[in-house]
């Protein structure tokens, strides 16, 4: 549904700015609801990345219709059975003095794409890439609304299984205690910023 979904926001778009080469369109999606979070009427290097994923030379498909040839419409919407993901690449720990604070803003310096059987392991192939070390005995919990919490629910109950000592920000502590799951509460300097 999703996919469906995404096929035809995109094809509104493309015809609504009369497209007739290659865009780069990035959307978030969640629980089959989509957003548009960027549309560019140029190519990225998401390009060769998204023909990698899915299976298509889409530079040499542009390049076609640029020059005018007749292109027959492609359905690769569902890819050839692996999944591609980018995640960012931040630079805190190499430059000195560097605001660790991420907001809304890019502040990436680059990213690693990674492929697999599946997002999951795609997922972990890239944050692997980027240089993140798995924890190997403790992991701090802090998640924000009870929405988050409980959507993680399962991941956390999952970490105490496989033996990691799981500590937490007051609020997160007490609300996996409270499903029994132990999460051990630490003093949390930032909780009461603002009140």
């Amino acid at each position: 549904e999703t996919l469906s979904k995404i096929r035809q926001i995109t094809s509104a778009i493309a015809k609504a700015l009369i497209v007739s080469g290659p865009m780069n369109m990035q959307l978030i999606a969640k629980d089959n609801e989509l957003k548009v979070i960027e549309c560019n009427l140029r190519v990225s290097r998401s390009f060769p990345f998204v023909s990698k994923t899915l299976g298509h030379d889409f530079i040499a498909t542009a390049t076609q219709i640029i020059v005018g040839q007749k292109v027959e419409p492609i359905n690769v919407i569902f890819g050839d059975g692996k999944v591609g993901v980018k995640v960012p690449v931040f630079s805190f720990s190499r430059l000195a003095g560097a605001d660790i604070q991420l907001g809304v803003e890019m502040s990436s310096t680059g990213e690693v794409a990674c492929f697999g059987e599946n997002r999951h392991e795609a997922y972990l192939k890239a944050m692997i890439a980027t240089g993140f070390k798995i924890p190997k005995n403790n992991i701090l919990l802090s998640v924000g609304s009870y929405k988050h919490k409980m959507e993680m629910i399962g991941s956390v109950r999952q970490l105490h299984q496989l033996g990691y000592k799981l500590y937490g920000s007051s609020g997160t502590s007490d609300f996996y205690q409270e499903h029994g799951i132990p999460v051990e509460p630490v003093d949390w300097v930032f909780e009461t910023i603002g009140e």
